[in-house]
């Protein structure tokens, strides 16, 4: 069967297939959209929380300022993003509603908005593992050895995110050289970026975690990157699959990934802004020497027999956080 013309407007003769795949995408752009703006409401949630914990600290955050600085320009980027996708939305269903039809030419953005779009893609991406390779670069005393890779991976993802900005705003590149084109089928640059961008994270998370562990041992401040850790490389790990197969609902798990994205370094610099973490100093200090001992003092082995006595549990003691370190348990 073979679509007609409907009233008010021009719509070619489509196949029964092909007004299913167009009907099909304009409601997952809507899903999509929803979503996004569903994990944004969380996203501000944890902003909140963050700089709260930030204004309530009692600690001198003055140093720290901007490290909230960073957070707060990620955050009104990420909004940017929210802002894009619902002008399209609005511009779609509602202001161009006649039919399916019309609805599906004006969800393609001009290329103005297209590229606008893209260009904060590349600075919430630029954004968020800089924070992370800054903090690991921290943790490890300031070793430029340690985030070289992470640096590396950084720009080639902001380079593969910036040609598929330009691909869906301008098209390809006209008279392309016989490289050109035979790299531009070769390679998928959203898969590319995606995979660079979880190398990225893993690399940095995983460094700082075992070096908190080397310093400190396993305490109970591990589980803030183990959950972070999990989160995004399992969404990651899936976006990948989604985009290989080139389904739609890999649409979805992008959300996700760019929420998490956000996310990730709010919490970590919400926790060092609001006096979680040791000084930046204290890493460079402990570079050489490790401050985990295991031989107990008189005090403490008088302090467990007291505890023993009094019936109390000894492990139901608060230990201090993974990268407060000695100090919490000075200040305490």
């Amino acid at each position: 069967m073979i679509a007609t013309t409907y009233p008010g407007a021009v719509t070619p003769n489509l196949s029964d297939s092909q007004i299913k795949d167009t009907v099909l995408n304009l409601d997952s752009e809507l899903n999509r959209v929803m979503i996004h703006a569903s994990l944004h409401g969380i996203y501000t949630g944890v902003m909140a929380v963050a700089l709260g914990a930030s204004i309530a600290s009692r600690k001198d955050t003055r140093n720290n300022r901007h490290l909230l600085a960073l957070i707060l320009l990620l955050y009104l980027l990420a909004t940017v993003g929210l802002y894009y996708d619902w002008t399209i939305v609005c511009s779609t269903f509602i202001k161009h509603n006649t039919t399916f039809w019309t609805a599906y030419e004006f969800s393609n953005p001009s290329n103005p908005i297209s590229l606008t779009g893209g260009i904060d893609s590349i600075l919430s991406t630029f954004l968020a593992d800089a924070t992370l390779i800054w903090r690991c670069w921290i943790v490890w005393g300031r070793s430029w050895r340690v985030v070289l890779i992470p640096i590396v991976c950084t720009t080639l993802a902001i380079i593969s995110r910036a040609i598929v900005t330009y691909y869906s705003s301008y098209g390809p590149i006209e008279d392309m050289s016989p490289q050109t084109l035979y790299l531009q089928n070769v390679v998928n640059w959203a898969i590319l970026y995606s995979s660079l961008i979880l190398a990225t994270f893993l690399w940095c998370t995983i460094l700082i975690v075992y070096r908190i562990l080397r310093l400190g041992g396993v305490a109970a401040g591990m589980r803030v990157y183990h959950r972070v850790i999990e989160m995004l490389s399992v969404v990651i790990v899936i976006l990948l699959v989604f985009e290989v197969r080139n389904e739609i609902a890999g649409a979805y798990i992008e959300e996700f990934a760019i929420a998490i994205r956000g996310i990730a370094p709010t919490v970590l610099v919400g926790r060092i802004a609001a006096g979680h973490a040791r000084s930046d100093d204290s890493w460079s200090g402990s570079s050489t020497t490790t401050s985990l001992r295991f031989v107990d003092s008189p005090s403490s082995q008088n302090e467990y027999e007291l505890s023993i006595v009094s019936g109390q549990n000894p492990s139901s003691r608060v230990r201090p956080d993974l990268e407060e370190g000695s100090e919490s348990s000075t200040q305490s």
